[in-house]
């Protein structure tokens, strides 16, 4: 693979911050919220509306955020687990017995599979000033029908840095790269939400052969023009590549994104958007320029309530042509109720997912989490996904259900039952279903606490 630009923006990012000193200090961050189930997928999501958070300050720059890869909350740091050594921990372990029904094109009957899992989720986690670098792995331990298969690849590494260059003006750096050496998924499928945040996060539930690497570094600049008012510059490079006989195995993506901001009120927020991006894809597809034009609104109805809204148009301009125009848009909607809680998403726009993608697509997921005793909890799921004006025209459903039993703070029992469907995938994503139900057990420390080293 060739890295002539993305090399070249990583050296003049080291120069522009090689002068910066790198000390350690103290500090306090905002713990994740119970998560009702887990998901797994890469970290960089399209781009959501303005969220309702107050207009950084000084003391919120000094204070790096990322988000956990198996959730929708920010990733906690200092002590964490038992299992710690330093800035290395143990975050979850857990063991899984699945049994799996394939129907595919490619297949004269249903294919039968018992599979065993076992799957750790390790964290590095260093903060020093205001910057952070986490590497969150994933090695996992398949035997399918009695034969073992190791996957030791995955992770998710980010880097991100905040600089506050006056009261006003505020830059940053930040580095997400994700590598997964299956595209398949298996397990908890559920849309996740963060009501503190307005975060809500999709897995990517289609399956394909081959591994997946993505990388986007970006610069973001923001400057406060008042108390209620900001504005945004971010310049970015986006990577992707697959393995396996995708379609499209392969696109870069330089361009920016600015946008503005303005606060209603302490609950409402309303801003303005504009992205760019020029996107050569590999195989036979035409360079690609993306532009969006956006509007959006955001208001937190009572402290369990919340939604943001987002609308827009986007064109596809090959050869300097416009040759393709749609509406875009996205909808979340976060509900906590006394024992129960509701997410709902919708997109439309331009996504790369584990599928590289020229075209467009539609995307909703609803999930609906009850607490059915002090230690019991049930999670329903449901998810659409569709592209249109693309070179593969993928779709795909799934339906989800599980419950869970906390034995200890740390020790829990979860079983699971899905449905997923998807067609027309290109070479590498085969029309078919799949079904499964699981059960297994969870290691996960509950109480973490968040002192920075």
């Amino acid at each position: 693979m060739k890295f002539g630009l993305y090399g070249s923006l990583l050296i003049v990012a080291a120069l522009l911050f090689v002068a910066i000193p790198l000390a350690l200090g103290s500090q306090e961050q905002p713990a994740s919220q119970d998560p009702t189930v887990e998901e797994q997928g890469p970290k960089n999501q399209p781009l959501s509306p303005t969220s309702l958070q107050e207009l950084p300050q000084i003391s919120d720059l000094t204070i790096p955020q990322l988000r956990v890869v198996t959730g929708s909350g920010p990733l906690p740091s200092g002590r964490v687990s038992p299992f710690q050594l330093g800035p290395i921990y143990l975050k979850s372990a857990d063991f899984s017995e699945f049994l799996n029904a394939i129907s595919a094109t490619n297949q004269p009957s249903t294919l039968v599979e018992s599979d065993t899992l076992f799957r750790a989720m390790i964290v590095f986690d260093h903060v020093f000033r205001t910057s952070r670098f986490t590497v969150q792995y994933q090695p996992r331990l398949s035997i399918i029908n009695g034969r073992a298969q190791t996957d030791t690849s995955n992770l998710d590494a980010n880097w991100t840095s905040n600089f506050q260059l006056s009261p006003r003006l505020s830059v940053g750096l930040d580095n997400g790269f994700n590598y997964y050496g299956q595209q398949g998924q298996f397990d908890n499928l559920s849309i996740l939400g963060d009501l503190t945040s307005g975060t809500l996060v999709q897995s990517h539930f289609l399956d394909g052969a081959g591994h997946f690497l993505s990388e986007r570094v970006e610069a973001p600049i923001r400057y406060l023009l008042g108390p209620r008012s900001s504005v945004g510059v971010i310049p970015f490079f986006e990577y992707y590549t697959a393995s396996g006989s995708q379609t499209v195995n392969g696109s870069k993506s330089p361009g920016a994104e600015a946008n503005y901001s303005y606060a209603l009120s302490a609950t409402k927020s309303v801003g303005l958007g504009y992205s760019v991006r020029h996107t050569q894809f590999s195989n036979a597809l035409p360079t690609t320029l993306y532009q969006e034009f956006t509007v959006n609104y955001a208001q937190q109805l009572s402290p369990t309530w919340r939604y943001s809204l987002m609308v827009g148009a986007i064109t596809a301009s090959q050869n300097g042509q416009s040759s393709q125009k749609t509406a875009s848009g996205d909808f979340n909607l976060i509900k906590m109720f006394r024992d129960s809680s509701l997410a709902f998403q919708y997109y439309r726009g331009q996504a790369t997912g584990l599928q590289i993608t020229n075209g467009f697509a539609d995307r909703f997921d609803g999930s609906y989490s009850k607490r059915l005793s002090q230690r019991m909890r049930m999670n329903i799921g449901i998810g659409y996904y569709r592209e249109f004006l693309s070179a593969t025209n993928t779709s795909g459903t799934y339906v989800s259900a599980q419950l869970s039993y906390q034995l200890s703070d740390r020790w829990s029992l979860q079983t699971a039952y899905a449905f997923k469907h998807q067609q027309n995938g290109g070479t590498a994503y085969e029309t078919g279903d799949l079904q499964f139900v699981s059960f297994g057990i969870r290691w996960q420390p509950q109480h973490q606490a968040v002192s920075r080293y």
